[in-house]
């Protein structure tokens, strides 16, 4: 037996489990964030979601093919954005200014982004781990021994031959993406929390609609019949964009630190020389 579909899927999901987990490690000791804004954070993805699905549900983006759905592709993508987008968004911009009112540094942000994106992977994570046990199960089960017989029994076989024989690399490329779509939940975050500080909303326009831009572009580009390394290499640019701007907002951060210790330490006015 073929061992490659079952070591890319392990790989799959210590990816999508391990990757959150040690992130949320590295900004509890190496950042000295609290576990409380990294769990914020994972709470409001939640809270997110309880808008967010039946939202999609009622636009029939979810469940049957209906409404929105429907549309011409280029619209259904960008509906699918600003749904996720506006909820997301708004959940985060909620919570951080009437809940989480403190949290207003690089580090908070980083911390809260890390939560949110990364109790997204891991439940994901957990989602593909139970398939891949509950197939590794029906690959060894005796079908027909089991009852199952007929059109029942040829769906089931379908689907067990339909998960074993998807390339390698797909799985890994799954893996990859909760990594990408990790960078980019902590760069929204740091735009609201910019919104935030800066006391203005176009910071937060601006998340939800690059967030948009991130969900409708990967629906728009699948449905049109672009390969999934192709759209995993657009995300990853995308990824990499967010890397960027996380980076450059903790350089200004500590810019503006530096600046602020220099001019408390050398008054304005002369002061320093009419002490002399």
């Amino acid at each position: 037996m073929d061992a490659v579909p079952y070591l890319v899927r392990i790989v799959q999901v210590l990816i999508m489990v391990g990757l959150p987990v040690g992130l949320w490690l590295w900004v509890r000791r190496r950042l000295g964030a609290p576990w409380g804004l990294i769990g914020a954070g994972m709470l409001t993805f939640v809270l997110s979601q309880v808008v967010h699905l039946p939202l999609n549900w009622a636009l029939g983006l979810l469940g049957e093919e209906r409404g929105v759905a429907l549309w011409p592709v280029p619209w259904m993508a960008l509906v699918v954005g600003l749904s996720a987008g506006i909820c997301e968004e708004g959940a985060r911009y909620v919570v951080l200014r009437f809940w989480r009112r403190e949290a207003r540094s690089w580090r908070d942000g980083v911390a809260f982004g890390a939560g949110h994106g990364g109790i997204e992977a891991l439940l994901l994570g957990l989602v593909v781990l139970f398939a891949f046990v509950q197939m590794i199960a029906l690959r060894r089960m005796d079908l027909e021994g089991m009852g199952l017989s007929g059109e029942m029994l040829e769906q089931v076989q379908a689907q067990i031959e339909t998960y074993w024989s998807v390339p390698w690399y797909l799985p890994l490329l799954g893996g990859l993406e909760r990594a990408f779509a990790l960078a980019i939940q902590i760069g929204l975050t740091l735009l609201v929390v910019r919104s935030l500080t800066s006391s203005n909303l176009g910071w937060l326009a601006l998340a939800v609609l690059a967030h948009t831009l991130v969900d409708a572009l990967a629906v728009g580009l699948m449905k049109a019949g672009w390969s999934i390394p192709a759209i995993e290499g657009v995300v990853f640019l995308l990824a990499l964009a967010a890397v960027i701007f996380v980076v450059t907002a903790r350089r200004e951060e500590v810019a503006a630190s530096d600046v602020s210790r220099e001019t408390m330490g050398h008054p304005p006015g002369g002061a320093e020389g009419a002490l002399n």
